[in-house]
């Protein structure tokens, strides 16, 4: 009986190891830790719902049409969705030493704000604020900084975070304001 509970327990944890969230920890390889702006716009649907070059093609295939994600976002079905999940940060968390650069990098087809935060809140396209998730979850207010110096990262670009000092840094994206991440300076 003992055997059967410790080989049971012993695969719970394998499969608790292999399924928790990406975290990355210092540097990996000698390179400095990257988080990824990640979206999966359709570049003729968006272009033509929101305007010429809104998405941009990518080596990777994204097929989430204009009407599927705004679908998502407003649909009944989807009370316990915060935003759209194809929309986000990865990883969401992530743990440097002090004076660790971070580099982010926009792998989607849109542009995307990584803006250093107090408290996440809203971003500044009122369309997208407040939607999925339960209620509270996408706050309605903006962000302060999203109104004051957001940082754009156009797809395909790359930014270098420098210079943060020890403690959680909050970032999210003020245009999809459910694109969240945590950076923890020790």
């Amino acid at each position: 009986m003992h055997k059967i509970f410790a080989s049971g327990l012993a695969v719970l944890i394998g499969l608790w190891l292999t399924s928790t969230t990406n975290v990355v920890t210092a540097q990996v390889n000698g390179k400095d830790p990257n988080i990824t702006l990640v979206d999966n716009c359709d570049p003729a649907t968006f272009d033509a719902a929101i305007g010429p070059g809104t998405c941009l093609a990518t080596p990777h295939q994204h097929d989430t049409t204009f009407a599927e994600f705004v679908g998502l976002l407003f649909s009944p079905l989807a009370a316990n969705v915060i935003g759209h999940p194809a929309w986000n940060f990865a990883p969401g968390y992530i743990s440097i030493p002090a004076r660790q650069t971070v580099r982010v990098t926009n792998a989607g087809g849109e542009g995307h704000t990584f803006t250093e935060v107090a408290a996440f809140g809203g971003g500044f396209v009122p369309f997208l604020n407040g939607v999925g998730g339960p209620a509270g979850t996408v706050p309605l207010v903006a962000a302060g900084a999203c109104l004051a110096s957001p940082v754009v990262v156009a797809a395909g670009d790359t930014v270098q975070i420098k210079g943060l000092s020890p403690g959680a840094h909050k970032f999210q994206c003020c245009i999809h304001p459910w694109m969240r991440a945590v950076v923890d300076v020790e």
